[in-house]
């Protein structure tokens, strides 16, 4: 199995893409209104290129997200009074990042990918019994 990176961007429309990012001769991708739609066009995309190219090896994909996209993949499942707590940024202006109203600043996303990452850090620790 290979594992490709999966670039995910909210475009300016408000739709998302998923272009995985490799070296074979047969593109493919994904979109839809959702992070979730655009990862699940992706996986049809690549079925339908293995279809023409069975050479293509089975692929595992390493997301990597612009702000809003991330923000908007993981709404459901960390609200943005948490994401709140976590990064130390106004929920107020995490909604203008899902929604697409404002951008980041590379300062902030910084900050938000440090609470991220800090937060994953303190989850790894934990040890329920």
């Amino acid at each position: 199995m290979e594992k490709v990176t999966v670039i995910i961007e909210m475009s300016n429309d408000g739709s998302y893409t998923a272009v995985p990012q490799h070296n074979y001769k047969i593109g493919f991708f994904g979109q839809g209104n959702t992070v979730d739609e655009a990862i699940i066009d992706l996986n049809n995309s690549f079925c339908e290129a293995k279809e023409i190219m069975p050479e293509l090896p089975t692929m595992e994909w390493e997301l990597k997200f612009d702000t809003a996209s991330f923000l908007q993949f993981y709404s459901n499942r960390l609200s943005l009074a948490g994401l709140q707590t976590i990064t130390g940024i106004n929920r107020k202006q995490l909604s203008h990042y899902v929604t697409g109203h404002s951008r980041p600043s590379a300062a902030t996303v910084q900050k938000i990918q440090a609470g991220i990452n800090n937060f994953s850090q303190q989850l790894g620790r934990v040890c329920l019994i």
